[in-house]
């Protein structure tokens, strides 16, 4: 296994880069935040990789950081979710936005991203959805305010109303979520619909 890769920067191109270690030259696809991320060439860089297996040989995946490595071995894991797709979500999301994406059920979200489909979409939201809000809660990933829907009365209730207020389920339990993790107390659902109202009107 190859854990990581630490030498000079010789080549970058559209979807790879090139990095020469010990007057080898390792060659690793990588996703796009990967590639701005890794500075110009002759640069001394460190990237996290992934050797991965596949029938024609071995590839190797590179990243700009852990969280990013991490989730590219999540989602190879799940069935028709090759190493390209998960490139393509990399390249279309943050960690972050993404682990949001899928703990708040936002389909907008993940169908925006190159390549996502709605039912590619909805499978990765059923497949991940609590492994990656496990993954938030023991700190393994990209720390985001999660409150799932059911935790508390004030949270359902909250939702309901401001989806009978016209905002669409996915948005109004993001925006609830915002409120409660902004706030030192869990405050009732009034008055969170009443913030959350709030903030919508001065956007």
């Amino acid at each position: 296994m190859i854990a990581f890769v630490e030498g000079e920067l010789v080549d970058k191109q559209s979807d790879a880069i090139t990095v020469s270690v010990g007057g080898i030259g390792l060659q690793m696809f990588v996703p796009l935040s990967t590639l701005e991320a890794v500075g110009p060439a002759r640069s001394r860089v460190r990237v996290e990789t992934v050797l991965h297996s596949r029938e024609d040989g071995m590839q190797l995946y590179g990243f700009a950081t852990a969280d990013e490595k991490r989730l590219f071995e999540v989602l190879i894991t799940l069935p028709g979710i090759g190493p390209g797709v998960a490139l393509n979500i990399l390249s279309g999301a943050t960690v972050a936005e993404f682990t949001a994406a899928i703990i708040n059920e936002d389909i907008g979200k993940l169908v925006s991203l190159p390549k996502i489909g709605r039912k590619t979409a909805q499978r990765l939201i059923m497949e991940l959805r609590d492994k990656l809000a496990s993954m938030v809660d023991t700190g393994g990933t990209t720390p985001l305010p999660v409150a799932p829907a059911g935790e508390t009365p004030e949270v359902d209730d909250a939702i309901t109303g401001l989806v009978s207020l016209g905002i669409d389920h996915p948005e109004a339990r993001r925006q609830v979520i915002r409120v409660i993790s902004e706030s030192a107390e869990t405050p009732d659902a009034s008055e969170i619909i009443r913030t959350v109202l709030k903030s919508q009107k001065r956007q």
